[in-house]
């Protein structure tokens, strides 16, 4: 897997494993079918919107981001936070991680998303319901970094 810088700090992968021929494939946008994502411990389901290389501007940093879109995370009978926070672990660890590890880029960060819809990265919408968690790696495992 390899990386191409796109759109300045943000980097995005190519070639024919690469995460965004993936992530295209995610919103079928090649006309295959989506990535699969394991079903959530709350029970929710996801499916990934986009995955990025964001490298931070003073270059110390570079954060692997993976957002995922699953409509039932808002409302009366959304999970609470636990249950969130344990859907963005395993999000982190069993979809995230293993594709972090496959490419020779170093990651310091993997920061999971989970929105009721899709908007585009860096916008904001206050109609929008977003969660978002910043995870270390240590050891093969994500670490969740509260803040």
């Amino acid at each position: 897997m390899t990386w191409t810088r796109v759109l300045g700090a943000r980097l995005r992968a190519s070639g024919l494993c690469a995460l965004s021929m993936i992530a295209a494939s995610a919103a079928g946008a090649d006309g295959s079918d989506p990535v699969p994502v394991p079903p959530l411990p709350s029970g929710l389901d996801a499916g990934l919107h986009e995955m990025f290389l964001d490298i931070k501007p003073d270059g110390q940093m570079t954060y692997a981001r993976f957002r995922f879109v699953a409509p039932e995370v808002a409302g009366e009978d959304a999970p609470d936070f636990e249950a969130r926070v344990r859907d963005l672990e395993f999000l982190c660890n069993t979809f995230a991680l293993p594709r972090v590890e496959a490419t020779p880029e170093p990651v310091d960060r993997i920061v999971i998303s989970l929105a009721d819809r899709a908007i585009p990265f860096g916008q904001s919408d206050p109609d929008v319901t977003q969660f978002f968690e910043v995870f270390s790696i240590r050891d093969d495992v994500c670490i969740w970094e509260e803040f």
